[in-house]
């Protein structure tokens, strides 16, 4: 498989949360610049940032993550299903292990992966095409990276509307922030004590959409946070 990383820690989000896991960072990713939100692993694939890369055979990550005595190994990138052929072959290979795919929804699971009840994924949309009928849905939950803004929370409220209950209950928002203070710039008015009608606006859009789908937005935290989108 070509990689960019691999290293033990605790899944941070989603499906497998809190649990200790080997973590494969898989190398390219079949979106690049055509992502709508900003990366934080550009150096799985972005050589102009001089991303790099290394190789290691199903046998060798097979070793370490049975060396490594978790339960749990989560495949993030970049994008891992680029590389399906070498998961179903690494799953195959391990029992006992469940297994957590990171992936932007671009490209449908092999049947290997969506039949295999210890496949989990994590699918964080990228593209306003996306579409959850190849994921498993008992296995799959939908994070949406979405920027704190009036537009984009009403836009979003139409589409949940739309959205089987099914679907609903399994999709999840979080504010396209990697700091407090960039996620404050990006504030609804009404966060910051305006009280106009868009703001007005903006803070019925933010519940209506927290009544409809999980949230990931922490409307009431004052600690310091630093957010992921992958």
């Amino acid at each position: 498989m070509k990689l960019c990383e691999t290293f033990r820690s605790i899944q941070g989000e989603l499906q497998g949360i809190g649990r200790q896991a080997f973590f494969i960072r898989t190398h390219g990713c079949n979106l690049g610049n055509k992502c709508t939100v900003d990366c934080d692993t550009r150096y799985s694939w972005d050589e102009a940032l001089g991303a790099m890369s290394f190789d290691k055979t199903v046998a060798e990550l097979d070793a370490e993550i049975v060396a490594s005595g978790v339960d749990a190994v989560v495949i993030t990138g970049g994008e891992p299903l680029l590389q399906q052929g070498d998961i179903v072959d690494l799953v195959r290979r391990i029992h006992g292990i469940d297994w957590f795919i990171e992936t932007n929804g671009t490209i449908a699971p092999v049947e290997a992966l969506h039949e295999n009840d210890r496949v989990y994924f994590n699918v964080s949309p990228k593209l306003a095409s996306f579409n959850p009928g190849p994921f498993p849905l008992e296995r799959s939950i939908f994070k949406h990276v979405v920027t704190p803004r009036i537009d984009v929370f009403l836009s979003w409220e139409l589409r949940i509307a739309s959205m089987p209950a099914a679907i609903k209950h399994r999709t999840y928002f979080m504010p396209a922030s990697r700091t407090r203070e960039q996620y404050s710039r990006t504030l609804p008015p009404s966060r910051l004590g305006a009280t106009s009608t868009a703001s007005t606006s903006a803070r019925g859009a933010y519940g209506r959409l927290r009544g409809q789908a999980r949230s990931l937005i922490p409307l009431n935290s004052s600690s310091s946070m630093t957010y992921q989108n992958e």
